[in-house]
């Protein structure tokens, strides 16, 4: 009996030897970049790797180390759990997760989204429970992903609702394209609009309901024309009914600033008689 109790540690330390000398490295490789939630504000990215392993014992993850870099700049990451395991002769998806604000990383959002991509890159290690201890996995990968869209904007033909000798009030269509996969927030629009050259009103639009995804949506801008104010410039514009209606102004999407800037030669819409 006490022989037996004295080879058994002998024969366990023979099976972790034979363990180690057969031991293969586990392989860390990418699979993909997935964006769980993106809008105007910023975006989740979760970098999915790979982690094969060829041996024939399971394996565990005993430590993770990850910074990823957006645009250059550092944002905000995560890391996977202690303890994933990783079965024998098999793979597990190990995923490490970032939050990404725009504004921190781009100080003009439209330049940012006027991008088809944006770049990123990944860096870090895992660190695998083994039979020869624990194994450190290099992690090294950059790539892109897409850029939200900026929205697009078209001005229509104002339309005269009432005139007298010294002012005017006209409703200007305004069409807002929504190009990206998810709803575009329509927080309010404040601006300048510009008739025939010169400077005629403010803007202030309130907040109206999204523009769903892939959709467009028109607003009317209210505006009032001062002809003693605005010029002659406005009042030939007005009379002749062809005009130049520039609009720069911002739009804000929940919380983003999104600028624009648009300008387009409409002809002037009277109201005919009988029309209110």
């Amino acid at each position: 009996m006490r022989k037996v109790l004295v080879l058994l540690p002998l024969l366990a330390g023979c099976a972790l030897l034979r363990s180690a000398a057969s031991f293969e490295k586990p392989t860390l490789t990418f699979k993909d970049a997935r964006l769980p939630s993106v809008d105007f504000q910023g975006a989740e990215v979760d970098l999915v790797f790979l982690v094969n392993n060829p041996n024939s014992m399971g394996l565990d993850l005993a430590k993770a180390t990850y910074a990823l870099a957006v645009e250059g700049k550092q944002v905000l990451a995560g890391a996977p759990q202690n303890g994933l395991q990783i079965p024998a002769h098999g793979s597990t998806e190990v995923t490490f997760p970032a939050k990404v604000h725009w504004n921190e990383i781009a100080p003009a959002l439209e330049a940012l989204f006027a991008q088809e991509q944006v770049h990123y890159k990944a860096s870090g290690s895992l660190g695998v429970n083994t039979p020869v201890g624990v194994v450190t996995l290099p992690l090294e990968h950059e790539g892109t992903f897409a850029a939200p869209k900026m929205p697009t904007f078209e001005i229509g033909s104002p339309r005269i609702n009432g005139m007298s000798l010294t002012t005017a009030s006209l409703s200007i269509p305004l069409k807002i394209g929504n190009l990206n996969a998810f709803p575009l927030p329509l927080g309010g629009i404040l601006g300048d609009v510009s008739l025939g050259g010169a400077h005629v009103g403010h803007i202030a639009l309130p907040q109206a309901a999204p523009v769903p995804a892939g959709k467009d949506a028109t607003l009317l801008i209210p505006l009032d024309v001062n002809f003693l104010s605005a010029g002659t410039a406005a009042a030939q514009a007005i009379k002749t009914g062809i005009a130049e209606v520039k609009i720069d102004a911002t739009l804000n999407a929940a919380g983003a600033t999104l600028p624009f800037r648009v300008a387009k030669t409409v002809e002037i819409q009277r109201p005919t008689l009988g029309t209110p």
